[in-house]
């Protein structure tokens, strides 16, 4: 019990301390991880097509569903066309 509530506390605090730019940063690899899965379930595609499609491995697709990404613009570009669909708006 104290080691969870020792646990909580180090989190709230690591938390705490990440920097605004990193957690909105991490807010937006989530959101067009979500998008691309919700994507890919609407289109009964798996990742494995996904990575063929994209010309990369399943395990780079796979650390993009991981949410924590750093996508560049071309990277989303290639995604976006491969889908169909856009995965951002400006």
């Amino acid at each position: 019990m104290k080691r969870d509530l020792e646990g909580r506390k180090l989190f709230r605090q690591i938390v705490d301390e990440t920097p605004a730019e990193l957690k909105t940063q991490l807010r937006f690899s989530d959101s067009i991880a979500e998008k691309i899965d919700g994507i890919l379930k609407e289109r009964g595609m798996s990742q494995r097509e996904l990575a063929k499609r994209t010309n990369k491995t399943e395990a780079e697709v796979s650390r993009w569903l991981g949410g924590t990404h750093n996508f560049t613009l071309r990277t989303l570009a290639k995604i976006s066309l491969v889908l169909g669909e856009d995965l951002i708006r400006v």
